[in-house]
């Protein structure tokens, strides 16, 4: 287990020092024991290589790696959550008012939690085809070391990720569903899905980034990178039930309280649309790899 965190470290170097030392280094840490030291060697490491960033040969202009992308993302809308969003008195007044129209407000709040549900299971599920392959490949010989090594990899991945998004599944379902005193009301277990089923993604999508290291798991990165499309669309359409709420008490809203859902919203189903398109134009880029020049 220390020595898949090891190696995943390496994903914090910049690429033209991953691709001109890490595979490399990714020997040397597959022929030693790795332990804790190790592995902070590996971050000082990548914070040194970043500093010095132009001295790697064949370095290109500087761009920020997409995991630091997606890490900002998720903090900006733990951000806007609290204290952002978490306005007791919008929550509350604009459900008052929402709820004082009929039945329909419930309806429209059990509408936006089911989307978010919905988003949040096909996350998961969307790795399930590329744990099988993964499976698959490192049981029979046929395929080449680097796709089984790849393979495994995969799978381990995936085993240090149950906790994670385990705990992130948690604080959904007991935030919008098991009502553990969060002075959030209604409206606010409506939405919150909304903040957190792009964390969901973005750890999800470390197992199709670490398979795309094999070309020949290329197309199941692909069709990782498609369900999370799907995924993407229920995150959105749950917004669209928050925002039919809001409408709905718009009087009882203050606009600071408008400002952050806007802006939540629009982060949330930027962050999804990132994975997403992350995991498609990888697989897609994996599979050019096996064509024929």
């Amino acid at each position: 287990m220390m020595r898949a965190v090891a190696e995943a470290m390496l994903s914090l170097y910049p690429k033209a020092w991953r691709e001109r030392y890490g595979e490399e280094v990714d020997d040397l840490i597959a022929s030693r024991p790795a332990r804790v030291r190790t592995v902070l060697d590996l971050i000082r490491g990548a914070a040194d290589a970043w500093v010095h960033h132009r001295r790697v040969p064949g370095a290109g202009a500087l761009t920020v790696p997409l995991a630091a992308v997606l890490v900002c993302a998720g903090v900006g809308l733990g951000l806007l959550w609290n204290p952002g969003v978490r306005d007791v008195a919008s929550l509350q007044g604009v459900w008052a008012e929402a709820a004082s129209l009929g039945p329909i407000a419930g309806k429209m709040r059990g509408m936006a939690q089911t989307w978010f549900v919905m988003a949040s299971v096909i996350a998961v599920l969307s790795v399930a085809p590329l744990l099988h392959t993964c499976f698959v490949a490192m049981r029979r010989s046929v395929h080449g070391p680097l796709t089984r090594m790849t393979a495994r990899r995969v799978i381990t991945t995936a085993a240090l990720l149950v906790v994670p998004v385990g705990l992130v599944g948690q604080i959904f379902a007991s935030m919008a569903f098991q009502d553990a005193g969060y002075p959030v009301g209604p409206l606010g277990e409506a939405m919150v899905g909304g903040f957190l089923v792009p964390i969901i993604m973005a750890l999800v999508l470390s197992l199709p980034m670490t398979a795309a290291g094999a070309p020949s798991l290329g197309s199941s990165v692909r069709g990782t990178g498609q369900i999370l499309a799907s995924a993407v669309i229920c995150n959105a359409l749950g917004w669209a039930f928050v925002a039919v709420l809001l409408a709905m008490g718009l009087e009882k809203a203050s606009w600071s309280f408008l400002a952050m859902v806007a802006l939540s919203a629009l982060v949330s189903v930027w962050m999804g649309a990132l994975v997403a398109r992350s995991a498609i134009r990888r697989g897609t880029t994996v599979i050019g790899l096996l064509s024929p020049a």
